[in-house]
């Protein structure tokens, strides 16, 4: 009961952070510009941005923080919290720098193939979402082996991608940023868990059983 507590105030104040700075955003105290990352900003050596524009909620706002908060307790109830905070940042960071690393160099190759996108603000935290639903993801994909628990954990990242498109159905190439953070964080999850314990044999089942059968007989 402690371990839930810690786990929801924990993910409680992070939302806190990200809606107190939603909030002076929306109320004209904080400018998007000192806070979002763009293409071009980065290139320009601007990598604080990289950081910033995770700590404000995207359009729409509530749903985004929300969502932050649920995907967020819920990567904590499976994962320990060095894998959670390390698929937030990854997710977050890596992804976005991947993601204008390869609009970088199409933009080498076709020279304004991606233009209107190179001053695009690229703020939310739907980064750090993707990145924990790929931490959760696996987690059950590793605890519910069967091949109906695989079929229902893909149709629930796919219902999890069709919600965010609800929400947000003008997607660019910068959005592809969430393929690559919920990659990283199943990468993540994966590598940083402990080792699955053997199968007991099927004859120690049985010889169990039977034990079992004795002792209650």
């Amino acid at each position: 009961m402690r371990g839930l507590t810690a786990r929801a105030a924990s993910i409680c104040a992070a939302t806190a952070v990200a809606g107190a700075v939603t909030a002076a955003n929306r109320a004209g105290w904080l400018d998007l510009s000192h806070l979002a990352a763009t293409p071009r900003a980065v290139a320009e050596g601007k990598l604080w941005l990289l950081l910033t524009s995770g700590v404000i909620a995207d359009r729409p706002w509530l749903p985004s923080l929300l969502g932050f908060a649920i995907v967020g307790f819920a990567a904590l109830s499976v994962a320990p919290v060095r894998v959670v905070v390390a698929a937030a940042l990854t997710g977050h960071v890596l992804a976005t720098l991947l993601v204008y690393g390869f609009l970088g160099a199409a933009d080498a190759v076709d020279h304004g193939a991606f233009a209107q996108l190179l001053d695009r603000p690229d703020v939310g935290l739907s980064a750090i979402i993707a990145a924990w639903i790929g931490v959760v993801s696996y987690a059950f994909w590793r605890r519910y082996p069967s091949r109906r628990a695989h079929g229902l954990n893909a149709l629930g990242c796919v219902g999890c991608a069709l919600i965010g498109f609800a929400f947000r159905p003008d997607v660019t190439a910068l959005d592809s940023e969430h393929l690559v953070a919920f990659a990283l964080g199943a990468a993540i999850a994966a590598w940083w868990s402990p080792p699955r314990a053997p199968a007991a044999p099927p004859e120690d089942d049985l010889d169990r059983e039977l034990q079992e059968l004795l002792r209650a007989s």
